[in-house]
């Protein structure tokens, strides 16, 4: 793999974290679902082309849910959408046993928001200056912000090769592998297995579908960055 070649997997990659945390960060809504339209077929193809059984199994789910003519997407999106706000409602917000978006309740032994795991994921952001939106009133440790942070790590390492600053993009990918080791892989594949437990509770299996392709494309990155840095 060259380095233009590297260039582009990490601007995937940028791309890929930040689709799955616009799907986990709130209820539906045009601009989102607009983003959803126009990146579903490039996370199938992700899928396609890999062995994971969870990317699969998220690609078969969806694609079952998808019109079969794509230029529909934006129409089926529209028309789907309060059924899909449903779900995130149920799931995340007001549903009997609904499942925490945040590390905390996972990892603390109080099962509380607000613990050491937001703590520390708040001094990783400072130490590599990101900061979330301005009006984002969720706390660092929710899911959301967890693959932002991600994304944005991507989004620089990228820009690093194409300096070829190599020394400093090892930098940010070690970065990345120690974040996978002691905040993402510590909670959201359970978090994943939470929601896709709801799935007969719902009334689309979208959720469901994004839940197993986070799940898988997590596993995935993590043996691509394992590699990279040649571990």
């Amino acid at each position: 793999m060259n380095v233009n070649e590297i260039c582009e997997t990490h601007k995937g990659r940028d791309v890929t974290f930040n689709i799955f945390s616009r799907v986990f960060i709130d209820v539906p809504d045009e601009a989102s679902d607009k983003l959803f339209a126009d990146t579903c077929e490039y996370l199938l193809s992700v899928a396609e082309f890999s062995e994971n059984g969870d990317l699969k199994k998220g690609a078969q789910i969806l694609n079952t849910l998808l019109p079969a003519d794509k230029s529909a997407l934006a129409g089926w999106f529209a028309e789907n959408r309060l059924e899909r706000a449903k779900d995130y409602t149920f799931l995340f917000v007001l549903g009997q046993g609904s499942v925490s978006t945040f590390e905390s309740v996972y990892r603390s032994p109080e099962r509380l928001i607000k613990q050491d795991p937001w703590s520390e994921v708040k001094a990783v952001y400072a130490e590599n200056c990101f900061k979330k939106a301005e009006g984002n009133r969720q706390l660092e440790d929710h899911v959301s912000l967890e693959l932002q942070f991600m994304g944005l790590m991507s989004k620089k390492i990228a820009e690093l090769f194409q300096k070829e600053d190599f020394d400093a993009a090892e930098a940010k990918l070690n970065v990345q592998k120690s974040f996978y080791d002691s905040h993402i892989f510590k909670w959201i594949p359970d978090f994943c297995d939470r929601v896709i437990a709801k799935s007969e509770k719902l009334h689309s299996q979208f959720y469901v579908a994004y839940a197993y392709l986070l799940k898988g494309f997590l596993t995935e990155d993590m043996l691509f960055l394992e590699d990279l840095l040649g571990e």
